[in-house]
């Protein structure tokens, strides 16, 4: 480790330049901290963190990661969605494109809860600078190398309670720099600072491509997008294009599919263009954050006092070729990324009782809530048994249902209402309430609602029916969708349907779903995902 004093890093100044900064009641660091371990030397990795003078949760802090792979949570996550100053909030709809003069004091920023650490992660994002990490394993590995000498300068800090926060591509991120920390921490090799890692949360986050890539093509049709031709269409595109062994070297990811397998860019036009980070707009608005942080951080007093050390960089928000990751012969940024699926991380760390919070915006298209349930339903961990019947019920904010959550020990699963891709830029309350929820390790169900399912017999005729039909074929239809309610099934007999009329529907069912299994792969969704111990290709 090498020596620097935090006075080193401390931010002054920025209220000169834009003046929302001088009302922020805290202290403010940024730089960058080299981040070499083994082989890996001559990185450096930037950072900006929030400290405020009081704050709701004490003794708490989270690092915050955005996605791409290669977009810098300084344009996301400072920017535009829960650091003390942002970009105004601009309404959905068409409008001119251009910087924001002017930045604002964000009412529900989370430095009024906890203390936060924004990270340009992985080395090559943002200001962020030396050999491209080439999988999670190393850039976990830069990662943990960072926050060893960042806590080393921030002393006062290794007390606190240590939560890794990311959204979409942080999806990949945050189980492996979670598991990278966890690990290191039972290692407790000497000379190493111990992390207090409290749990992480991932928002919107992918996490494994072959189940939620063609999820991609159910969530569309579910939601009015496109039509069934066009999903059966498309179902069919995607088996033909990830049969070919060459397209399996690197992973599915939303933008991938436009450029070789054409299923987003399919999607959209079927759709009519819609915005797929929020598929109740037509909104180009999300790139308004690129045009107002580019403008800010490419400013030369703003790298000056942000402590740059590559001053004649020029800062993206998002490294160029982020997102498009399948045509091979373009070798772009982390194109190659292995593993293929952390659901087996997000099993280890529950397995070690680590809390882990999964929330979707219910109307995010990219990386929507179906795929993100296939692959918490497929995982094997030690509350794999009693998962799918665990609680559920909506969680409320301000006495308004803001969502509904399903909890099982360590694994929470929250989908939130009216909002897209970036949950704590669509609905800043019920953002706000879920980061409390998980520094406190309080549950999200406040209406628990009652666990519906057939009762054995119609149970029992399901099987028999299965067994009849004589095919192999695993449906991803659930007994409950073809399931009655206890009195709803007294009321059927009631009105003088037979026992032989219910195994004819069944049958009918049945026959139906062996039809729709053909489409949609096997029970865990559409391909099987790998145990925790497994390694993946």
């Amino acid at each position: 480790m090498m020596n620097f004093t935090k006075e080193e890093f401390f931010v002054q100044g920025l209220e000169n330049i834009q003046a929302a900064y001088a009302e922020f009641d805290g202290h403010m660091y940024a730089g960058m901290l080299p981040a070499d371990n083994g082989d890996r030397i001559n990185l450096q990795t930037m950072f900006w963190l929030f400290e405020p003078t009081t704050q709701e949760i004490p003794n708490s802090m989270i690092l915050w990661l955005n996605g791409g792979p290669g977009c810098s949570s300084f344009n996301c996550g400072v920017m535009m969605e829960h650091s003390p100053v942002t970009q105004p909030l601009h309404a959905a709809g068409y409008c001119c494109l251009q910087p924001d003069p002017e930045l604002h004091v964000n009412p529900h920023a989370w430095t009024k809860g906890t203390t936060v650490l924004y990270v340009e992660h992985p080395i090559g994002t943002g200001f962020s600078h030396g050999t491209y990490p080439s999988n999670e394993t190393e850039a976990s590995a830069d990662l943990d190398a960072f926050l060893q000498n960042f806590l080393a300068v921030f002393d006062h800090l290794q007390e606190y309670d240590f939560f890794v926060m990311g959204e979409s591509y942080a999806g990949m991120f945050v189980p492996s720099v979670a598991r990278e920390i966890h690990l290191n921490n039972k290692k407790n090799k000497a000379g190493r600072i111990p992390i207090k890692l409290g749990g992480a949360a991932l928002g919107n986050g992918w996490i494994d491509g072959m189940i939620q890539g063609p999820a991609t093509i159910d969530y569309s049709w579910w939601h009015g997008l496109i039509d069934q031709p066009t999903r059966d269409a498309l179902h069919d595109i995607f088996q033909v294009c990830m049969s070919a062994p060459e397209k399996l070297s690197a992973p599915f990811h939303p933008y991938t599919v436009q450029d070789d397998c054409g299923i987003m860019w399919g999607i959209l036009q079927a759709a009519g263009n819609p915005n797929a980070y929020d598929i109740t707009t037509w909104d180009p608005n999300v790139d308004q954050v690129t045009f107002t942080s580019e403008a800010f951080f490419n400013t030369p007093q703003v790298k000056e006092l942000l402590h740059v050390l590559n001053p004649e960089h020029i800062w993206h928000g998002c490294q160029a070729g982020s997102g498009r990751r399948r045509q091979l012969a373009r070798q772009l940024y982390m194109d190659n990324d292995r593993p293929l699926s952390v659901v087996p991380y997000i099993a280890e760390l529950l397995d070690a009782d680590i809390p882990i919070v999964v929330y979707n915006g219910d109307r995010d298209m990219t990386t929507n809530m179906v795929g993100t349930e296939l692959c918490l339903n497929g995982m094997k961990w030690k509350g794999t048994d009693n998962w799918m019947d665990a609680p559920r019920g909506l969680w409320k904010v301000n006495d308004y249902p803001a969502g509904w959550a399903k909890e099982y020990k360590s694994l929470q699963y929250v989908v939130v209402y009216n909002s897209g891709h970036m949950v704590p830029y669509n609905v800043p309350e019920s953002a706000y309430d879920l980061l409390k929820r998980l520094l406190t390790k309080k549950s999200f169900i406040d209406d628990e609602a009652p666990v519906i399912r057939a009762p054995k017999s119609v149970s029992d005729h399901m099987s028999m029916s299965k067994h009849m039909t004589a095919t192999t074929t695993t449906t991803t239809m659930s007994l409950s969708a073809t399931a009655l309610p206890k009195e709803m099934a007294n009321n059927v007999a009631g009105e003088g349907f037979t026992m032989m009329s219910l195994l004819v529907a069944v049958a009918i069912g049945m026959m139906l779903g062996a039809l729709w299994g053909k489409r949609r792969g096997n029970q865990v969704g559409y391909h099987s995902i790998p145990n925790a111990n497994q390694e993946s290709l």
